[in-house]
């Protein structure tokens, strides 16, 4: 396929001649910019309010400490929190994820875990509707509109004025002067999208990695999904009209409609009752302690902890040791819940990934969010951290609660130290085959369709 120097450059100067071909750029490149800025403005506030725990920490032990003067740590212990914090990565401000939604820093008392594992902040709900305008929402929902809008009538607006017939007459190849069309829009579109992508990586300070360059190619490879997408709905040879109205329905479909009728499926096809179920055991198992007899609980403690036999426990009153064994049982009866709620968990992101590959839109939704560690992998991870990190905070205290030590006696700066996960994205995960093989189905389709709609169309009517 010979491409001609002359035309190309005349096609491209006829594209760019257009006002609203500059202003789409345009808008879009505002968009762009703006989306760095509340990305950044998102994490920013996240990562303010993780900066601030050490010395809110501090301050709060020194109140508690201050308080408990003359009680035993058994009865100072049941009030402190004890913060963690899920840092981000340094893709993060790219793509928001599910930091939006799920908690980023929870504050845990040496008190049963599960109840606590679940708190988060109140969202705005027209956010949670919405969504967060990051670069990830620029470049998954607003490029394909650009790309949609640059494409629709390629070849069909001079079919409708006329001069398509002219160009069939005179040009040699009629698919060189198509693929000359499409390559100047897709052109278009790609530098746009390098310059934005560009400006993000130096606005965003994002480190030039193999997780940045991740990222650049699944949006590459998405684009020109949709690129081919258009392509193939052009080559069906139909009016500009028809073809904005299937492209748009495309759009709306994998975008929006797709990613909802999936969500349902998933919610249907693997239920969480644990959710709750784990809440409500941990409650009962230890509520339900207080009147029975102090014996089968202890029982259950010493299991796990039998260097703490040699210390009595009163049956007919009150003890510290008693009511910190209770919690521990509590969280014993919740386990097996607990476990089916992460194994669930882990089922329901399975089979959204799985989903995934058969909507270009969400797999590069969640390619994106992987390589950003933001999504809901890396929220079950931080869980299951929280969770290491309770244990070891019960097991600081449960020798001072038993030798029922003074509050003043304890030194609460030696306490473990919550150890946050390492802020790395997932280099490597992120497959960008599933859109390349949309992108072949496309691209062939489009071929094919153009060779018989269009070619041997011509053929025939020169004949």
């Amino acid at each position: 396929m010979k491409i001609s120097s002359k035309f190309l450059y005349l096609e491209v100067k006829n594209f760019f001649r257009e006002k609203t071909v500059r202003w789409a750029i345009t808008g879009l490149v505002l968009f762009g910019l703006y989306s760095f800025y509340h990305g950044k403005k998102v994490i920013g506030s996240q990562l303010a309010t993780i900066s601030s725990i050490p010395a809110v920490q501090k301050t709060h032990l020194q109140h508690i400490a201050e308080e408990g003067k003359g009680k035993t740590v058994g009865t100072t212990a049941y009030y402190p929190f004890f913060y963690t914090a899920n840092y981000p990565s340094p893709w993060a401000s790219f793509s928001i994820g599910q930091r939006d939604v799920n908690a980023f820093s929870l504050k845990i008392k040496i008190l049963g875990i599960e109840g606590q594992l679940y708190d988060s902040e109140l969202t705005n709900p027209l956010t949670l509707l919405v969504g967060n305008l990051d670069a990830a929402f620029v470049f998954i929902f607003l490029f394909p509109l650009l790309i949609i809008a640059f494409t629709y009538n390629t070849v069909s607006q001079e079919q409708e004025h006329g001069v398509w017939r002219i160009v069939e007459t005179n040009a040699p190849s009629l698919l060189t002067i198509i693929f000359i069309k499409l390559l100047v829009r897709f052109s278009a579109v790609v530098i746009t999208a390098s310059v934005v992508f560009l400006a993000g990586v130096l606005l965003l300070g994002l480190p030039f990695s193999g997780p940045t360059f991740q990222l650049f190619g699944v949006i590459i490879c998405y684009l020109l999904f949709w690129f081919l997408l258009c392509a193939f709905v052009i080559s069906l040879g139909k009016s500009s009209s028809f073809n904005a109205t299937a492209l748009v329905s495309c759009w709306i479909f994998l975008c929006m409609l797709f990613p909802g009728i999936a969500n349902v499926l998933i919610s249907g096809q693997i239920a969480i009752p644990e959710a709750l179920e784990t809440t409500v055991r941990q409650r009962e198992g230890y509520h339900a302690k207080w009147d029975l007899p102090k014996k089968p609980t202890m029982e259950t403690f010493y299991a796990a902890y039998p260097q703490y036999r040699k210390y009595p426990i009163p049956e007919n009153e009150y003890s510290a040791g008693w009511y910190y064994a209770m919690q521990y049982a509590g969280e014993v009866e919740a386990r097996e819940s607990a476990g089916q709620l992460f194994e669930k968990l882990a089922q329901r992101q399975a089979l959204a990934e799985q989903i995934g590959m058969l909507n270009p839109v969400i797999y590069a939704q969640q390619m994106l969010n992987r390589v950003a560690a933001t999504d809901l992998t890396n929220h079950i991870e931080y869980l299951q951290s929280v969770k290491r990190y309770h244990k070891q905070l019960r097991e600081y205290f449960y020798p001072h609660i038993f030798e029922n030590e003074q509050t003043e006696n304890l030194d609460w700066t030696s306490y473990p130290k919550y150890q946050p996960q390492a802020v790395t994205a997932n280099a490597g995960s992120a497959s960008v085959l599933p859109l390349v093989v949309w992108s072949l189905l496309a691209g062939l389709s489009a071929t094919l369709l153009l060779r018989r709609n269009f070619i041997q169309y011509s053929r025939k009517q020169n004949a």
